[in-house]
């Protein structure tokens, strides 16, 4: 009985610790990673604070290990990326290959009298550890969000949403500064002014809003589906998570981020059909729905016609992201290393991209994973789709009937959204959006684990 109460004991303190370092990491990232790459001490201090959370949130998940087999795979999923990046620093053998362009280096400098030295699997070493450190955040965020206790789900997505707000109203008033000021965060460039707040890049800002947007849509389903009879409290939830919706929803215009704006319409109509609001087969009854639809899709296509209309040779982002596809070819099968793609891209630079910014991410973080870790990155971010996948068919079964279930929508809308952006884009490159989507999605499968259990609960009854 004294061992019984000790190890409730533990997991309650665990669980406090695990979420106060939950909150800690998220407010941290927001504050301190809003660039892509930082040469102060912030990025080695959000590595260490990530530190307390893997360790709480492991006792937590060992105390009470997952009962899905889709948690678990995810768990997996999620390891396996770091592991990835981890073998990258060790010597590479000899049998496995070392590629033309390692070979080619070797033979410069036995031409040059140098004594080649040991190969390893990524060709910056040193960058390759700031990168491994690096994903230690996403990797705490995510065991976070999965150990997290239930109740506490809505304060963490109710704390990522107030953050955006925070940060809005950080950009409205940078955006009233002088150009000259000393108050700015960020130094103005090509004497345009960034409305990103924290973030250097607007364009992550409008990823960000996107995703509070989403979320507050879910924070008010989820409210108004808990209303109880003689009370109006879950109603007023309600009413003001869904205005907050609309403001994130016309904060986005102000970032004139194209990408953003393009994926408005589809995030609103994930969010509705993810969620519940709306359900195909009595969607499809409803003419009138059926149309409102259709209008809402013409809008999205009007929309986005100013993104789509950037021709691949017209937009500089395009050819960097097909050139580093392309130089992924010659480094397969184990990529260059994560950390190295500069240096790497840098030493066969199309003549078109001979421009005077610096050219540090691919535009397209896929192609960006393709080049820096080779096939075994291809592999895990393959599998994370897949699994990502999974998840949305389930929620899609379940149709928002059950307020995990609502949550749970929303996150899975949120990742989708941001992982669309990769495509053309580095939001994950930067700190604060890779902790709050990993997060999400350890909220994500926690809720579907607590679904799946209930669901074996009412079949075996």
């Amino acid at each position: 009985m004294i061992a019984l109460a000790a190890e409730a004991r533990f997991q309650r303190v665990a669980l406090a610790l695990a979420a106060l370092c939950a909150v800690a990491l998220l407010f941290a990232s927001w504050l301190f990673g809003g660039v892509v790459q930082d040469r102060s001490w912030h990025d080695e201090g959000l590595a260490l604070l990530a530190l307390p959370l893997l360790l709480t949130a492991t006792a937590v998940l060992l105390q009470s290990p997952p009962s899905s087999r889709l948690l678990r795979t995810a768990l997996v999923i999620m390891l396996a990326g770091w592991v990835v990046v981890a073998l990258q620093l060790l010597p590479l053998p000899a049998w496995l290959g070392s590629g033309a362009p390692r070979a080619s280096l070797t033979q410069d400098l036995a031409a040059a009298d140098v004594a080649a030295p040991d190969l390893r699997w990524s060709l910056s070493p040193f960058a390759t550890e700031q990168s491994l450190w690096r994903m230690l955040l996403p990797l705490a965020a995510f065991l976070g969000g999965l150990a997290v206790a239930r109740r506490f789900r809505r304060v963490l997505l109710g704390g990522i949403v107030l953050l955006a707000l925070a940060n809005l109203g950080l950009a409205l008033q940078q955006q009233g500064l002088p150009i000259d000021s000393r108050a700015r965060l960020y130094p103005v460039m090509d004497g345009s002014v960034m409305f990103g707040g924290l973030f250097i890049n607007q364009n992550h800002h409008a990823t960000a809003l996107i995703i509070a947007m989403v979320l507050t849509l879910s924070l008010a389903v989820d409210a108004w589906r808990r209303r109880r009879p003689g009370t109006r409290r879950h109603e007023l939830q309600a009413l003001v998570w869904s205005g907050l919706a609309v403001l994130f929803l016309c904060a986005v215009q102000l970032t004139h981020s194209r990408a953003g704006i393009a994926l408005l319409a589809p995030a609103l109509a994930g969010s509705l059909l993810m969620t519940g609001i709306i359900r195909l087969p009595h969607a499809l009854r409803r003419p009138w729905l059926v149309v409102a639809v259709a209008a809402l899709a013409v809008v999205a296509a009007a929309l986005s016609l100013p993104w789509l209309a950037a021709a691949p040779g017209a937009d500089p982002r395009f050819v960097i992201a097909a050139k580093t596809f392309q130089l992924g070819l010659s480094y397969l099968p184990w990529g260059s290393g994560a950390g190295s793609f500069t240096p790497v891209f840098e030493t066969d630079l199309p003549k078109e991209l001979w421009i005077p910014q610096y050219i540090n991410h691919a535009h397209n973080e896929f192609a960006q994973w393709w080049l820096v870790g080779g096939l075994p990155a291809v592999a895990v971010v393959a599998a994370g789709l897949a699994i990502l996948a999974v998840a949305g068919y389930r929620l899609l079964q379940l149709q928002g009937r059950r307020s995990a279930a609502v949550l749970a929508a929303g996150c899975w809308t949120a990742i989708t959204v941001t992982l669309v952006h990769s495509w053309v884009d580095f939001p994950l490159g930067t700190p604060a959006l890779a902790v709050t989507v990993a997060m999400l999605g350890g909220i994500l499968f926690a809720c579907l684990d607590e679904l799946g259990g209930r669901e074996r609960t009412r079949a075996s009854g």
